[in-house]
């Protein structure tokens, strides 16, 4: 994740395929597995380790991210394209006769020169993969799209958070009128409060709604109006109303100790348990009030 502004507190297609065609019930839905995501941050962080855009390790961590969506039963497209002088690529999953335009839950894959990347972001992404084995085959699978996303981070060309530019892009304008909405989760394991909330670009009615589902969830989280220094950036700006899961900035941000044994499993598994919280709840009700605004 790129450096953030300063923080500022705030107060509070087609339709779906038949039910015969998808295994959900509520008893189906798993529990977040911190060993599982576990596995995927060590994989990332430490097996291949430094994920600098547009470089092979880049490649070797989106590989990996398809190869885990598949194995759960997604479709998956990558997004590739081209960024200092080289070419970087969204991995992005969507379930069997899902709908084509529903809602986004992504982090970003890279890191910067010199970090594993550890909290920023394998930490996003393994929740985002272990987010989908949970949801693979249920009626929230048809609505939501799981994306890693290449690229957030600063280049060589001083831009930032490209592969979500680039996802929003492609969508065209039909896709960026029907999108419902996206959240980023990024550096989310650190030893810091929850932080949930937009950048106040776009409307704030998907930060509010996962605000609000967590919180009645149980979880310890604050609402702010946060940095435009995410994957959810792009979408605010397209006037796609997007959501931001982040814990702040900390002493390993960016830095080659940045790595697995300094993160925070339990907050891995805290954030993990939040946005299940929230993709549990998301129905084709829900969508349509986010088209709305």
């Amino acid at each position: 994740m790129p450096a953030a502004a300063s923080v500022e507190p705030s107060p509070e297609a087609a339709d779906p395929s038949p039910a015969g065609e998808r295994t959900s019930s509520a008893a189906a839905i798993d529990r977040f597995s911190k060993k599982r995501a576990m596995t995927h941050v060590r994989k990332l962080a430490r097996d291949i380790g430094v994920r600098e855009r547009a470089t092979p390790n880049e490649r070797r961590g989106a590989r990996y991210v398809a190869r885990k969506f598949r194995s759960f039963g997604y479709r998956v497209k990558i997004q590739k394209f081209g960024v200092d002088g080289g070419t970087s690529r969204n991995v992005v999953a969507s379930w069997p006769g899902g709908r084509r335009y529903g809602f986004v839950i992504g982090g970003h894959m890279d890191s910067v020169p010199g970090a594993p990347g550890a909290n920023d972001n394998a930490s996003g992404t393994a929740v985002v993969l272990e987010l989908a084995r949970i949801f693979a085959g249920t009626d929230q699978a048809v609505f939501v799209k799981f994306v890693g996303f290449g690229s957030e981070e600063y280049g060589d060309d001083g831009r930032h958070h490209v592969g979500s530019q680039v996802y929003v892009k492609r969508l065209r304008q039909e896709g960026r009128n029907r999108l419902a909405g996206a959240i980023s989760v990024d550096m989310i394991a650190d030893g810091r409060p929850l932080l949930v909330g937009n950048s106040g670009i776009a409307d704030d009615i998907v930060a509010r709604t996962f605000y609000r589902k967590i919180k009645k969830h149980g979880t310890n989280v604050r609402y702010h109006v946060l940095c435009d220094c995410s994957d959810h950036g792009p979408f605010e700006h397209a006037g796609i109303p997007a959501a931001f899961a982040y814990s702040g900035r900390e002493s390993d941000y960016h830095s080659p100790t940045d790595t697995v044994v300094n993160m925070k499993p339990e907050d891995l598994l805290r954030t993990g348990r939040a946005v299940r919280a929230f993709v549990k709840a998301v129905d084709g009700a829900m969508m349509r009030r986010f088209r709305r605004h």
